[in-house]
């Protein structure tokens, strides 16, 4: 009797267990196209971000520092020419993954639940409005991601650097590895969820895909007059709300600390700025001439990212939403509903976006350089009132 029960604990605790899901393959993949982990999965790659380049080393080692030179515009594994683009030249690619049954070179094994199933990565090809055009690789491998860019190989051949830094023809960039070869499980989803979901038997979290691939998504509707007025009388009156910001303005940076007045404020890893509501990186357009703009809402619940009114004597609150809009002002969509504003000086400053983003969202016209340190000297350092905001003068 002690034997048996013995061997029904073990069997309650070993994965995977005669009791696992029948579509335990279906559940693995699933949460992988809807991991959390990989901004890269949720980014729209058009022509100016997807480069064929050459690698300084075939397979780099984390935390190597790896130059990828010579870039040249992305080819198609399918038919061993370079990616058509579109008319316009608007399309774009999306990584996904699918099951890998026939154990692919750097296939994704499962080490957490220890099954058998694999999986692959593929490139696929859509026009600007979402629609599927083709897949350009059937499958392929994930190496040297960083906050620059991550490469992919596709069919084990065409080396693909997808970035999230400008970079021109001809090009190279040099930075340092965080990610040498995506192939485990645990590189794209957390281990906690993933025993979640081989517990319950279903996905929870949402297919993204859909608003990924969206064009534009509709700006919160103001139905009050009097409220219309006063938010119309802010855009016309701030400097601020004007200003706008183009992706060479835009970064996510690591902070050291929290800024303090009239004191420098150092930041490293200044890398591509994310779009927070979707997870990826801000889809600045085929041309990369899209520009970031701050709007004006009145609070509707309490929202402690809200500031107090002293100059329109509503005796309100209001939040300051990012939004995204084409290079002729059409309006794309909201990237951050709300956040804190910090470090204002030199006409620089950092925006958390919804108080979720672990890095900072910069903004400035100073020079930097991505991957590297920058520090800048700050004279205010937190802004708790709608003056101190629309008051101030961003470096344009």
């Amino acid at each position: 009797m002690k034997q048996i029960l013995i061997l029904s604990v073990i069997c309650l605790f070993t994965f995977p267990s005669l009791g696992q899901p029948k579509d335990i393959d279906q559940l693995i993949l699933t949460s992988a196209k809807r991991n959390d982990v990989m901004p890269s999965f949720w980014t729209k790659y058009y022509k100016s971000k997807a480069w064929n380049v050459t690698r300084s080393k075939p397979i780099p080692s984390d935390n190597e520092i790896w130059t990828l030179s010579n870039c040249q515009p992305a080819m198609d594994a399918s038919t061993k020419k370079p990616i058509d683009w579109g008319v316009k030249g608007d399309r774009y690619v999306v990584i996904s993954a699918v099951l890998d049954p026939n154990n692919r070179p750097y296939h994704v094994v499962d080490d957490i639940l220890k099954t058998k199933n694999c999986i692959t990565f593929t490139l696929n090809l859509y026009e600007f409005d979402g629609k599927f055009v083709k897949t350009i690789s059937k499958w392929g491998y994930l190496i040297g991601d960083a906050w620059h860019g991550i490469v992919y190989v596709q069919e084990g051949g065409y080396a693909t650097f997808l970035s999230n830094i400008p970079i021109k023809k001809g090009g190279s960039v040099t930075y340092k590895v965080i990610g040498a070869v995506e192939n485990h499980l645990t590189n794209l989803l957390y281990e906690d969820e993933m025993i979640e979901v081989y517990r319950s038997g279903k996905v929870v979290r949402e297919d993204r895909l859909p608003v990924q691939l969206a064009c534009s998504f509709p700006p919160k509707p103001v139905f009050d007059a009097k409220k219309t007025a006063i938010l119309d009388k802010m855009r016309q009156e701030s400097p601020f709300l004007q200003a706008k910001f183009y992706q060479e303005m835009v970064v996510d940076a690591g902070r050291w600390d929290w800024p303090k007045p009239n004191q420098p404020w150092k930041f490293l890893n200044m890398a591509g700025a994310l779009d927070i509501i979707n997870s990826c990186y801000v889809d600045w357009g085929p041309k990369g001439d899209r520009y970031l703009q701050f709007d004006a809402e009145f609070e509707n619940s309490r929202n402690y990212s809200a500031l107090a009114d002293d100059m329109y004597s509503t005796g309100k609150r209001f939040l300051f939403p990012l939004r995204l809009y084409e290079n002729d002002g059409r309006f794309v969509k909201t990237v951050s509903n709300f956040g804190n504003f910090w470090g204002f000086g030199e006409g620089s400053f950092v925006y958390i976006q919804e108080v979720k983003n672990t890095n900072a969202t910069f903004f400035t016209k100073s020079s930097f350089e991505f991957g590297k340190p920058f520090t800048y000297h700050v004279q205010k350092d937190k802004i708790t009132k709608i003056s101190e905001l629309l008051n101030f003068k961003p470096a344009q």
